[in-house]
């Protein structure tokens, strides 16, 4: 007699949520090909089950791992990874915490075999029509791709396992590793390509489209331009992007809610992952856990904030942030300057100019020196405090702003700083004066989401310690509180038509001469629709790529690690990409200290310096993390069976 088997379609469909009742004799663990891939729903589950993998063991890896998304944000000058619970700073930032025996995802098996299963079944298979095995093999392709191409961009070689591997062929597990990055981009062009041309344009949310593809394409292709320097992916990007444009049916959008539950499926979205509420929790991603703090009512009525949390008897937010948006970011975004309607940086405008004066950094030397007050349990807390003055690196200065309102003034620094920026920033970041979960938020000294507003003046507790939270890719929604225990329903974006533009303002950047011009109208779509502001105005190669790095900045942060490997091709450029740098130098950005803002409590004065907690200020970049370790293990399993086990140079 049979019985029915039901599970749930999992994966990038969680939203979907349905189960299924399959009809079949055997637990799931152990079908056969047959029994999987003898028709279409039975393939679709499968393959929904490589989604699942992909997003939780490569692109969104679960709870707080130093390979999630928010984890590579916060080894570039957009973020930090600090705190003084037992994480400390983050290692690869300071390269404190590489090693040759690192784990950055050599071994992907497991998931690469799901892969080639559905590519050789579904093409073997007698039971799905032509067109449907055509969409299984590319999202296959489209799967097997990525993963290759997260591998790449890590550690430049791979293992190419494009094949189902048996015990009754031994030898066929004998695989040589690719012998260079240029080899290893060579496997994930072609899946990349043949995903491309071959997944639906139809949008259907959870699952990728060619645009989606196509997107993805044209990311790989330029990190593989910027480590072979072969123009065919330059061109590769530009014809792949143009096609994008005038085939996808879709433009640029006002919605400040693609990255929360408000517009979660916005049709500038090729491709994102959805999770069912009932189902995911909000400690369960590194980009929710780690970024939303803990503080209670208790904590803000000891530190005499004049706002208190709506939740009065507990913890309005009970979450364990780590990762913390820096100044270094804030300053991307511009503002309209209040005189002349131009975008400019918010300490070059007239509103600011006309209200504040500037200090001297230099003169401060002493805690407490700009401002301070007692908790009511007698706690001191000060701006500066003791740490702010210890365990700066060296080569940049320890304060590089500080200033206070004019006399005359009739608005706080907050206002002035924050008001009229770039549309961006409010879904980006939670700052002095925002609203948050219904919350007024206050960050300010003493405020009640402020440094130190815990146990420990220096911050770390699950607070910030650089006056900012990060809003991006967070929820909005989350009940009854943002609680580390609550079910939540987020959504990640893995793919959408802002990026296009990014990387093809990129590609026509590296291209040059009379192609410039098409570089700045690429970057002004995302600038002056998504950021709010007036267009880009620049025309020589420098100004170009001053404004593309900053709008790249500004479009694409915490979004899958795409700042962190920008980065590295900026570096590989050289030249203006990397601040009149030698291609292949040492990557400024990634060798200099983050810096944070302290806002006096009554918002007359501000003062800007690195981020020295916990030795966080010891960024360092050399020339060998351009390519990370393979894992020493791997490798020496590798040995042990005769295979190829060359390590990345410097590792």
């Amino acid at each position: 007699m049979k019985n029915y088997l039901k599970y749930c379609t999992i994966g990038v469909g969680i939203l979907f949520a349905s189960c299924m009742d399959t009809l079949d004799t055997q637990p799931a663990a152990n079908f056969g090909s047959d029994e999987i891939f003898n028709n279409k729903t039975n393939a679709e589950a499968f393959m929904n089950g490589v989604y699942a993998s992909l997003m939780d063991d490569v692109l969104y890896t679960k709870y707080r791992s130093s390979n999630s998304g928010i984890a590579w944000e916060s080894r570039t000058p957009n973020s930090v990874m600090c705190d003084q619970v037992g994480d400390g700073i983050d290692g690869v930032a300071t390269e404190l915490g590489i090693t040759p025996n690192s784990d950055f995802g050599p071994n992907r098996f497991g998931l690469l075999r799901k892969c080639n299963l559905v590519i050789e079944n579904v093409a073997a298979s007698s039971g799905i029509a032509e067109a449907d095995k055509t969409s299984l093999i590319a999202q296959a392709r489209l799967v097997r791709g990525i993963v290759f191409f997260d591998q790449a961009r890590k550690m430049g070689r791979f293992v190419p396992m494009t094949k189902v591997l048996t015990i009754e062929k031994p030898e066929e597990a004998n695989i040589s590793m690719t012998k260079n990055v240029a080899e290893s981009y060579k496997y994930i062009i072609d899946d990349l390509k043949f995903a491309a041309d071959n997944l639906p344009a139809t949008n259907q949310p959870g699952y990728p489209t060619k645009w989606a593809a196509k997107v993805i394409l044209t990311r790989a292709a330029l990190q593989a331009y910027a480590y072979t320097q072969d123009e065919q992916y330059l061109d590769l990007v530009i014809t792949t992007g143009d096609d994008v444009k005038a085939n996808c049916g879709i433009a640029l959008n006002n919605s400040d809610g693609k990255f929360n539950e408000y517009d979660e499926y916005n049709e500038e979205i090729f491709w994102a992952y959805y999770r069912d509420k009932e189902n995911t929790k909000l400690m369960d991603f590194s980009e929710l856990v780690g970024t939303i703090p803990n503080i209670a009512a208790d904590d803000v009525k000891n530190s005499k904030s004049p706002v208190a949390l709506q939740n009065k008897k507990g913890r309005t937010f009970e979450s364990w942030a780590t990762h913390f948006p820096t100044q270094d970011l804030v300053d991307q975004f511009l503002v309209i300057d209040d005189e002349t309607g131009k975008a400019l940086p918010w300490d070059q405008t007239s509103q600011y100019k006309n209200n504040v004066d500037e200090l001297d950094p230099a003169s401060v030397t002493t805690a407490g020196q700009v401002d301070s007050y007692a908790q009511v349990n007698g706690s001191l807390r000060r701006i500066p405090t003791p740490i702010d003055l210890t365990g700066a690196k060296d080569g940049y200065p320890l304060f590089k702003k500080y200033a206070k309102l004019k006399s005359s003034s009739t608005r706080h620094l907050s206002d002035i700083m924050y008001k009229n920026r770039d549309k961006r920033f409010y879904y980006t970041v939670v700052y002095d004066g925002a609203t948050w979960y219904n919350e007024s938020i206050e960050t300010n000294l003493g405020g009640n989401m402020s440094q130190g507003v815990r146990d420990k003046e220096d911050g770390g507790w699950y607070n910030t310690v650089t006056g900012y939270y990060w809003r991006k890719h967070s929820v909005e929604q989350a009940e009854p509180r943002a609680s580390a225990g609550s079910n939540v329903k987020p959504h990640f974006v893995l793919a959408r038509l802002g990026e296009l533009y990014m990387n093809l303002a990129e590609a026509y950047l590296l291209k040059g001469g009379a192609s410039l011009p098409k570089a700045v109208e690429a970057l002004n779509e995302t600038r002056t629709v998504h950021g709010g502001l007036p267009a880009s105005t620049a025309t020589t190669e420098e100004e170009i790529w001053k404004d593309y790095i900053r709008e790249r900045n500004c479009e694409m942060t915490n979004e899958n690690g795409d700042i962190y490997f920008s980065y590295l091709r900026w570096g590989k450029y050289g030249g203006h990409a990397n601040q009149g740098r030698s291609a292949g130098d040492v990557i400024v950005a990634l060798d200099s200290p983050a810096y944070k803002i302290e806002i006096s409590r009554s918002r007359d004065q501000l003062l800007i310096g690195q981020v020295t907690l916990q030795g966080s200020a010891n960024r360092n970049f050399t020339t060998k993390r351009y390519l990370l370790p393979i894992q020493k293990n791997f490798l020496d399993v590798r040995e042990s069976y005769g295979l190829d086990y060359e390590q990345n140079p410097g590792w």
